[in-house]
């Protein structure tokens, strides 16, 4: 069984998840995905598509992201959620192993429910001036992680699961009136410390 997977220039990946009507789905990841040094090449690209049918449910606790240095992605992830559906998505970015500048990653995540926007957001580590400051993920020795970087969002019809602003790298949930169940998972996700420590 393969235990690492790793990103090199020019890569392109892509995730395509339907999940159908009533089906209760988790995804596993075996390993953290490292993004290493193009050294000049073109960026990976990594496209993920996700479809929560009717009445659904989608738990996918993401193993982190490595953005090692001299590192480049571009990653667009979409998420459709139909009527009743719910998504529990757990999004973790290591800045740079130890001793290192973290690479660059330009993200886009949208979220739509019945076909209308219910969340957007982009983040872009290219601003290292930015990620460095106290507003940011303050850049310390050591693997940095960027913490708390979710926005919360507040659609017409949708609200996010959990509630908490301060949890584990960019745990994000997704339910139309806020599933019970999907927001004491939220909690707890949230509660879990980043690497086995706080």
């Amino acid at each position: 069984m393969q235990t690492a997977a790793s990103l090199l220039a020019g890569d392109r990946l892509e995730i395509d998840v339907r999940c159908g009507p009533g089906a209760r789905l988790r995804l596993v990841d075996v390993a953290a995905l490292v993004a290493h040094d193009v050294r000049g090449g073109e960026p990976a690209q990594v496209e993920v598509r996700l479809e929560v049918g009717a009445r659904a449910r989608l738990e996918w606790e993401a193993q982190p992201l490595v953005l090692a240095a001299g590192s480049a992605v571009r990653r667009h992830t979409e998420v459709e959620l139909r009527r009743g559906a719910a998504a529990l998505l757990r999004d973790t970015l290591v800045l740079g192993r130890a001793g290192e500048l973290a690479g660059r990653l330009s993200t886009h995540t949208d979220v739509r429910h019945e076909s209308r926007p219910l969340h957007a957001e982009a983040l872009d580590t290219g601003d290292v001036g930015l990620l460095r400051s106290p507003g940011g993920a303050g850049q310390r020795e050591g693997a940095r992680h960027a913490r708390a970087l979710r926005r919360p969002c507040r659609g017409r019809r949708g609200v996010p699961a959990g509630g908490r602003r301060d949890g584990a790298a960019g745990t994000r949930g997704f339910a139309r009136g806020g599933h019970p169940r999907l927001r004491r998972c939220a909690r707890a996700v949230a509660a879990r410390p980043a690497g086995g420590r706080r």
